[in-house]
């Protein structure tokens, strides 16, 4: 990070080079961002992390996670502030830009003591799996390939269905 003092440019990425920055909306988060951000845009993005992840932890207490609501409720809440969660989005570089820092300034941040730990790992999890489960087929086969993730993923996307309802 450079705190420096005076104006300077935004670093600009061509198609190419932002696109293979950031090339699936989910991430796994294996390598921390190495540009250089103002004092003022590391703050922006934590407290839009927060908001994100504390919108993670009253939906998930509100609703059954899963269901149409509590889909339909963090989707807006990820729109509103502005993070990536569509692969089909025209682009997309900004927003995955964004969920990237702001996770790893999170990270540091909530490293702190174990309960942090855990909630920060807890609403994560909730919002990877959301992630996950809005995506559509091909562009999870894309994703597990390009993480070199060793399983049958035809036989997972079958299995992958709507959470079981309470019988009332």
């Amino acid at each position: 990070m450079q705190f420096s003092g005076g104006m300077r440019k935004k670093l600009r990425l061509g198609g190419d080079q932002r696109k293979a920055s950031y090339p699936h909306s989910l991430q796994f988060y294996l390598e921390p961002p190495s540009e250089n951000i103002s004092l003022i845009e590391f703050e922006s993005l934590a407290i839009d992390r927060v908001k994100l992840l504390k919108a993670v932890e009253n939906l998930g207490v509100s609703y059954v996670k899963g269901i149409e609501p509590y889909q339909s409720k963090l989707e807006n809440e990820i729109r509103r502030l502005k993070f990536s969660f569509r692969e089909s989005l025209e682009d997309e570089y900004e927003p995955r830009r964004k969920d990237h820092i702001s996770h790893f300034i999170l990270r540091l941040a909530y490293c702190q003591s174990e309960d942090l730990r855990r909630w920060f790992i807890q609403q994560e999890m909730d919002l990877l799996r959301f992630r996950f489960s809005i995506l559509p087929k091909d562009k999870i086969r894309n994703f597990l390939k390009d993480s070199h993730l060793q399983f049958e993923a035809d036989r997972a996307l079958g299995q992958r269905q709507a959470p079981n309802r309470p019988q009332g």
